[in-house]
């Protein structure tokens, strides 16, 4: 068997039985984590409201970048050594932002509907695609520049700064505790709650499976627009094609797992999901 019949195999298995399961347990998934972060217990943070609208944006295949990164804003905020910083950290604020964001590139989006055409190839089959010229170009770079590149490096650079600011906070509590000359006054709302740990940790995870499984199709995005006048013999085609098609079903992988790997960041999450379970049972007898 050649490479490119073993890759064209894999690809229409990966894709007729992995994503119906894919969609199962990605829908699964984006029910349990609103019921959860919808809890008592965590609905109170601005950094929940951002994870409640990246998994209903899940179920919508929207804008989940953006929320992601409104998170990890609120997180930068909540752990900052200023107080008036910190202020900054609330619900009101919060959902303003998710409005303003996407009201923003629900609007953006729209040239969408105007510049892509409905193509039919044979009786009842038929294909959306991008006008050619112009509009593909700018496409291809929208998705390498807004879609792929921008978002995990301010995820990044989000992330980065929210762990300094936890151990700038360690560090000034451990100074506070070791100190046997002179007074260190701390103020009280700096100390991190263990939900708000918790929250951070989620969040964490969140970012890395972004990475992991969205970069990937980047990059792949990156080579066909570097090789893109050179000369390709069929195969090399066919074998680049199954590899982008692999590549994008990882990239929906993201929208499935978020439930599971909360389950590993958080105490809380597992808690609380547990308690609804239980719940869910006395209520249906079983």
């Amino acid at each position: 068997m050649s490479t490119t019949t073993l890759l064209f195999s894999i690809e229409q298995h990966l894709f007729q039985i992995g994503g119906p399961i894919l969609l199962f347990i990605g829908t699964t998934s984006c029910m349990l984590n609103l019921l959860v972060l919808n809890t008592i217990n965590l609905r109170k943070s601005p950094c929940t409201m951002c994870l409640v609208a990246v998994n209903i944006i899940n179920l919508a295949y929207l804008f989940e970048a953006s929320c992601l990164i409104l998170a990890s804003i609120d997180r930068v905020l909540i752990t900052s050594q200023n107080a008036g910083t910190r202020r900054l950290s609330t619900r009101r604020l919060t959902i303003i932002n998710i409005i303003i964001v996407c009201s923003f590139w629900a609007v953006f989006h729209i040239h969408a509907l105007i510049f892509t055409q409905i193509i039919q190839y044979g009786i009842d089959y038929f294909v959306c695609i991008y006008q050619p010229g112009t509009y593909t170009t700018f496409i291809t770079y929208y998705i390498l520049v807004v879609s792929g590149s921008l978002p995990p490096a301010l995820l990044t650079i989000f992330g980065c700064w929210t762990v300094k600011n936890i151990r700038q906070i360690s560090r000034i509590k451990h100074n506070a505790g070791t100190s046997t000359t002179g007074t260190v006054i701390i103020d009280r709302s700096h100390t991190l709650q263990s939900k708000d740990q918790q929250l951070i940790r989620m969040l964490f995870i969140d970012i890395l499976s972004y990475i992991i499984c969205k970069y990937p199709v980047t990059i792949m995005l990156i080579y066909q627009q570097i090789t893109k006048y050179d000369n390709k013999s069929d195969e090399r085609q066919q074998i680049e094609q199954a590899i982008l098609e692999l590549t994008t079903f990882l990239y929906y992988v993201k929208y499935s797992i978020g439930c599971y790997t909360n389950m590993i960041a958080s105490k809380t999450f597992r808690t609380e999901l547990k308690r609804i379970f239980l719940k869910m049972i006395q209520y249906f007898h079983f």
